[in-house]
């Protein structure tokens, strides 16, 4: 159910429950597994922060490509318009995302946040949407 967020709801540490990629609004994958782990801090400050990396991320060797595929993490800043969070990203192990605004839609589940991009049509025809779903530390 969707409710009217404000600030002091979002602030604090929130760890990852569940990440997942939907294709045409159907379950398509887990991004990075089934036991995906992450964290997501916002601080009344607008300032947020957010690291998601696989559970297998250190059986890798450091430094290899696979590994630059096992986790992402970006921060910046962060504002609330609605039911959308846009976060504008200053720091990010995706250069692409560093100056742009990445907006997710806010659903409350109960105490849980879950936080989704808008689909995206990819270069095959579908259309690609991810949920990521929170609960607060």
């Amino acid at each position: 159910m969707n409710r009217q967020t404000k600030v002091s709801d979002l602030v604090g540490t929130w760890n990852l429950i569940n990440w997942q990629s939907l294709r045409n609004g159907e379950f398509f994958s887990h991004p990075m597994g089934e036991d995906v782990c992450g964290q997501l801090i916002y601080t009344k400050e607008g300032r947020m922060s957010g690291f998601l990396m696989r559970a297998d991320f250190n059986s890798e060797a450091p430094g290899t490509d696979t590994q630059a595929k096992k986790c992402l993490s970006y921060a910046g800043t962060y504002s609330i318009n609605g039911v959308d969070v846009s976060h504008q990203v200053l720091l990010s192990t995706i250069p692409e995302w560093i100056g742009s605004p990445l907006v997710r839609t806010m659903v409350w589940q109960g105490e849980q946040l879950l936080l989704k991009t808008d689909p995206n049509r990819s270069h095959d025809g579908n259309d690609y949407q991810n949920e990521l779903l929170w609960e607060r530390l």
